[in-house]
């Protein structure tokens, strides 16, 4: 019995490692679910509850019943969901680097368009959103430099050391529009780099820079630089 014993412990310190890790980060929590539902199994097993064969159908479906309650409700408003994600705007920038960019050409820009832009375009990318690598967060800091105050000489060096050849700029992410102050891009590096704060953002000023940079691209919400 000890062996067994010593496997419920080892199995109880690895869903206790999981739980840490989900606490740390949410999404973590697809390691912790999995082993939660599996270690539930117990319950059936003497080791938790002494109980012969019947009680272990009773305490099984009281659990069933117990967790139908709001697992139903949640069933159904998941179920009862309707829509899909539309960004017409998006869609033309990547039928535009698919017609108009070579396979090997390599972008930048905001997190959450790289990842999409790699997925859907097989261009390459010089950051994504896997913020927890410390690497990563350094890469994705320095090209944010295309929504800071910073010069474009600085801006053109900067994004030709990662290898950059296309910059992609979000118009929503140039201007301070958010609902609460200090949240907008330009506001955080005025933060970070307050030597700049009294010069316009990149973004408004790239067109006084195109002996560095040329306009490839732009629609209603993206436009498309490229570094010479």
């Amino acid at each position: 019995s000890s062996g067994i014993n010593a496997e419920y412990g080892y199995h109880m310190f690895q869903f206790c490692c999981y739980l840490g890790m989900a606490v740390i980060l949410m999404r973590l929590k697809l390691f912790m679910t999995p082993y939660m539902c599996v270690l539930a199994a117990l319950v059936a097993n003497n080791f938790v509850l002494p109980q012969n064969e019947k009680s272990r159908y009773v305490i099984g479906f009281l659990l069933l019943g117990a967790m139908s309650i709001n697992g139903v409700a949640n069933i159904n408003h998941s179920l009862d969901i309707k829509g899909e994600f539309s960004s017409p705007h998006q869609e033309e920038l990547f039928l535009w680097i698919n017609k108009r960019t070579k396979p090997t050409a390599v972008f930048a820009g905001p997190m959450p368009l790289t990842a999409n832009l790699r997925l859907s375009t097989s261009r390459y990318i010089v950051n994504h959103p896997h913020y927890e690598d410390q690497g990563m967060r350094d890469r994705t800091k320095l090209v944010y430099q295309i929504f800071s105050r910073k010069p474009g000489e600085v801006v053109h060096a900067t994004l030709k050391s990662l290898g950059v050849e296309f910059a992609v700029l979000d118009k929503h992410w140039c201007i301070k529009s958010r609902p609460r102050s200090g949240c907008a891009i330009p506001e955080v590096w005025d933060l970070e780099d307050p030597d700049n704060q009294d010069r316009p953002t990149f973004c408004e000023d790239v067109q006084n820079y195109q002996h560095l940079f040329e306009l490839a691209y732009s629609n209603a919400k993206y436009r498309v630089i490229r570094l010479k």
